[in-house]
């Protein structure tokens, strides 16, 4: 018999969002996406980017998650670059923005941070885009084939009853 709680509507919801998104496909755009946006260089904009995505293209939000925090430390790393190519896209001279000066300021005041640098942000906004497509679309044929491949063997390895 199961338990009562089993029955619950939340958690039949919770897992119902555990399970969405577990194609070969949606798992790929997942995957790619996840990344892709964990690597965004506006700091605290990635966790509603990929919630949102995640609801309205039905794909499996904790994995995008997951993987947005596990970039996290490479998408500091890459803020800067970023701003620098798309201060090269549109001509700009440098800020003079370092990793220093950049931490620095995030610790004085983030709203604060984010209103000063707002052309940086844009900047990196368009220099993580410039890159973001040809790699998301890389990514994506690559995890899809190779999640095919693996749910496919998954398949055949499991015994039928």
């Amino acid at each position: 018999m199961k338990k009562k709680w089993l029955k619950n509507k939340r958690v039949q919801q919770l897992k119902a969002l555990l399970s969405q998104g577990t194609s070969p496909a949606a798992l790929a755009l997942s995957t790619t996406l996840g990344v892709l946006l964990g690597l965004f260089p506006i700091l605290g904009t990635t966790t509603v980017a990929i919630t949102l995505i995640a609801v309205v293209f039905r794909l499996n939000l904790p994995l995008m998650m997951a993987l947005s925090y596990l970039v996290y430390p490479v998408q500091l790393l890459l803020i800067i670059p970023f701003i620098r190519l798309g201060e090269w896209m549109f001509g700009q001279p440098g800020q003079g923005l370092t990793l220093a000066s950049l931490r620095a300021s995030l610790s004085e005041s983030f709203l604060g941070a984010v209103g000063d640098l707002w052309s940086a942000n844009i900047c990196g906004a368009f220099g993580w885009a410039m890159l973001a497509a040809p790699a998301g679309l890389l990514l994506y044929v690559v995890l899809e084939r190779v999640f095919s491949r693996y749910l496919k063997r998954r398949e055949e390895e499991t015994p039928r009853l």
